[in-house]
């Protein structure tokens, strides 16, 4: 056998073994495949804190950086206080500047200058340039910082192979913009937070973070330049959002309520008024007005008159004395909601002390508002201003009607114990201190319903009307000069009573009743001839007139009722 024969015979196994089909090992490309998910993933290790203040304690006080790690963890540790509750880096404008500087040294080595940048986008989103009582050279440095990170994004990516998060930086550069959060919030709107979870992923954004905050009230902001159906459908999401987030909720939630009042109708959105209550308080409270102040007056009214209509609902639902209900007043009173300026709750011991969830629900809700009525049992009053008048409900049903002139001292003090017995001290039940008392009694007085009565009373004699707001005259001073000339001449001898001595009585009170009542009303006349003791019928309903019991000429009382446009019949006294 040649030498040739004898390599040929040797070399034909191996080829024939080469020429069969080789069997895939699913274990070797199973480790190939999480080698590079490895070298491609997001997941890094986290710089320990420890070693990030001891390079940042180091930087301060030698002011050089000089090795890579160096670089690498003072870009994670930008945001770290070198002393307790001292300056960070990122606050200290030279220092600031010598890290980015010492960083940019290795803008031509893709693989380490995206280590650096890596740290330096996490301390991007963890320091709050936005809070009020942010740093100034903290807030300047903040913004070069953003701009860097801005130009820089193109750097981090290597030829060869780069990591998912490389990719996310890339594809979402206006994260480092003056509006990092607009290409999200449409989404964010739909309900879908896939991308912004990916970014918090990738990027190492942190829930606490600003940028995480920034979404809740771009979105807010956002849904407010919609069109009113679409702002309404995303009510509930927005106060969701608001209510976890109570650094933005006040701004977000002013952004809501002004929104919401230009929509058309303005109906009742239960959960905007009982967030916007639970947050912020009664929005005709003095001592609220600090977070209401912001508001534009339309909101603000259009959430009190929410608020009032609840009350009055629950008052004569949820506290009336029989538990039944009453709700032809209830319904009587929600139409004059916009007329009701100030609204208080004199609770019974039943009301006060209920430990009912409702109960104590509505209590928190009427914090301010509540006074004691000291009764045992389920009695209750509804005490509500309206202009000049002052009217009390009670939840009994056989109740009647008080009202008081608000403008005069009113005949109790709700920062008392109120009492109910009529003629008691600081009782709610002052007849004769009255200017309205009426019964809900149907068929009397010439009406059909009690209603009719009310609405008519109170649109004759105060001006009140459902639907429409009133303005409050403030109690004036006493006079310090003789009452106003009078303001028509006055009739003829013939017509007009005996001269007489004035009876004693108050004529200090009747001469300034007459001097704060320019305009006549009903009311008006109480208050004139209450302190002189005369005698006033009404007899309108019956189809008659308003007679004033009186033959005696007074001086100033005599010119007032002229003025008013009353006749004087010789023995009978003065009509209208």
């Amino acid at each position: 056998m040649s030498a040739l024969n004898q390599l040929v015979s040797l070399l034909l196994p191996g080829s024939e073994l080469g020429a069969k089909p080789v069997k895939a090992n699913e274990g070797i490309d199973r480790v190939l495949a999480e080698m590079v998910a490895r070298a491609k993933s997001s997941q890094r290790s986290e710089v320990p804190e420890d070693h990030q203040l001891h390079a940042v304690r180091q930087f301060w006080e030698r002011q050089e950086l000089s090795t890579f790690k160096d670089a690498y963890l003072l870009s994670w540790g930008l945001c770290i206080p070198h002393i307790q509750r001292g300056p960070c880096v990122l606050e200290d404008r030279s220092r600031f500047r010598l890290v980015l500087d010492g960083v940019e040294t290795f803008r031509t080595k893709p693989s380490a200058f995206r280590r650096c940048y890596q740290g330096l986008v996490k301390s991007y989103f963890t320091y709050d340039a936005m809070h009020p009582e942010c740093n100034v050279v903290g807030q300047s440095n903040w913004n070069v910082l953003r701009e860097y990170l801005g130009e820089r994004t193109s750097d981090i990516r290597d030829r060869y192979l780069n990591p998912e998060w490389v990719a996310t930086a890339l594809e979402n550069t206006q994260l480092f913009s003056t509006t990092p959060c607009e290409p999200y919030v449409e989404a964010l709107l739909r309900g879908d937070a896939s991308a912004v979870d990916r970014l918090c992923e990738q990027l190492g954004i942190a829930k606490a973070s600003w940028f995480m905050r920034q979404l809740v009230l771009s979105q807010v902001q956002s849904a407010t330049t919609l069109g009113n159906q679409e702002f309404q459908s995303l009510m509930r999401r927005l106060l969701e959002l608001l209510g976890r987030n109570e650094v933005l909720r006040d701004r977000g939630l002013t952004l809501i309520l002004n929104r919401y009042a230009k929509v058309p109708g303005t109906h009742l959105h239960q959960e905007l008024r009982d967030a916007a209550v639970q947050w912020w308080g009664n929005p005709w409270l003095p001592s609220n007005e600090t977070r209401w102040g912001g508001v534009d007056p339309a909101a603000r009214s259009m959430v009190s008159d929410w608020l009032k209509l609840e009350f009055i609902e629950t008052f004569f639902t949820k506290l009336a004395d029989d538990g039944l209900g009453d709700p032809r007043r209830m319904e009587f009173w929600k139409r004059y909601v916009k007329a009701i300026g100030n609204i208080e709750f004199a609770l019974g011991s039943a009301a006060r002390s209920s430990r009912e969830p409702d109960f104590i629900a509505l209590r928190k809700k009427m914090a301010g508002l509540v006074c004691d009525l000291d009764v045992s049992g389920s009695n209750n009053a509804f005490i509500m201003t309206m202009g000049n008048l002052v009217a009390v409900e009670f939840s009994g049903m056989g109740n009647a009607l008080y009202g008081y002139d608000a403008r005069n001292e009113l005949p109790f003090d709700t920062s008392r114990a109120l009492r109910l017995a009529a003629g008691a001290q600081n009782s709610l039940k002052q007849k004769t201190k009255s200017i309205l008392w009426m019964t809900h009694q149907d068929g009397i007085h010439n009406w059909d319903k009690w209603e009719q009565m009310f609405e008519a009373t109170l649109k004759k004699e105060f001006d009140i009307y459902p639907g429409t707001s009133t303005t409050r005259v403030v109690r004036a001073p006493p006079p310090s000069r003789p009452p106003p000339a009078p303001l028509a001449p006055p009739p003829p001898v013939h017509q007009r009573p005996p001269t007489t001595t004035p009876r004693p009585g108050p004529s200090d009170e009747w001469a300034l009743a007459s001097a704060l009542t320019p305009a006549y009303s009903m009311s008006a006349l109480q208050r004139l001839t209450r302190p002189l003791g005369i005698k006033v019928e009404d007899l309108t309903m019956l189809g008659g007139n308003v007679w004033v019991r009186t033959s005696t000429e007074i001086p100033g009382f005599t010119r007032t009722l002229e003025a008013w446009g009353f006749q004087y019949k010789p023995n009978k006294g003065w009509w209208k």
